[in-house]
């Protein structure tokens, strides 16, 4: 299989490097759409894995739209917003299309958890989440955070309250707090508290490696896929 890696930061070029090493993987290339490098100067490639930029997407979508659904792409940027959402899902009409904010199997288990913890607790408890990450990511909160809150209240029955400051008093929400220092891989904690107790479901991340990996997990089970928007759970489960 031949893969395309978007992206040329930290993520991008420790995909490109596991890649190399993936036995199931003939060929990697990288490009950085920020230096003007576009798909179109490489070889064309059976998977794309996105670790870049949401202003690359509108270049992603024309490439791959115009494939015909030979070329499938794994979206693993952070940070796309509702109407970037709109044209990757528009996107999986004609290719095989894989969006996640977190690729480790760590949080993909611990959505599940939430999901089924939620139902369990919500009605009686109040929702914070906190996450935790390095003082170079940008977008705040984290999509994984903002994933989170969806497994806790699916039908966004509660205000989402990013951050809280002066005297307003608690209402029904679900408070996103997210910290930014040192080198936190990233760290994401769902706490539900109770009166006179409280539970709190956490993941830490050691190691980018974990999300890297994962992506090409993806990729590799997205070849040969029909056109189509494939939940990452699929992958995993």
């Amino acid at each position: 299989m031949n893969i395309a890696i978007v992206g040329t930061g930290t993520m991008g070029r420790l995909v490109r490097d596991m890649a190399l090493q993936n036995p199931g993987i003939d060929r990697v290339c990288n490009i950085e759409p920020a230096l003007g490098e576009s798909l179109s100067d490489v070889q064309q490639p059976d998977i794309v894995i996105d670790f870049s930029h949401p202003d690359a997407l509108d270049g992603i979508c024309r490439y791959i739209s115009a494939k015909d659904g030979q070329v499938g792409v794994v979206f693993a940027t952070t940070g796309f917003s509702a109407e970037d959402k709109k044209k990757i899902k528009t996107l999986s009409e004609t290719a095989p299309v894989i969006e996640s904010a977190n690729f480790s199997y760590g949080i993909n288990s611990m959505k599940k958890i939430i999901s089924f913890a939620a139902p369990l607790l919500g009605d009686c408890s109040d929702i914070e989440i906190v996450e935790k990450h390095h003082n170079q990511k940008v977008d705040s909160p984290s999509g994984t955070a903002v994933a989170l809150a969806e497994c806790c209240d699916p039908l966004q029955e509660r205000e989402r309250k990013y951050g809280r400051r002066g005297e307003e008093k608690r209402r029904n929400e679900i408070g996103i707090h997210s910290v930014r220092a040192g080198t936190i891989f990233g760290e994401h904690t769902v706490i539900f508290a109770l009166k006179d107790e409280v539970i709190e479901i956490r993941h830490t991340a050691f190691s980018k490696t974990i999300f890297a990996k994962g992506a090409i997990e993806a990729a590799l089970w997205l070849k040969g896929k029909k056109p189509g928007f494939y939940p990452l759970e699929e992958v995993f489960y």
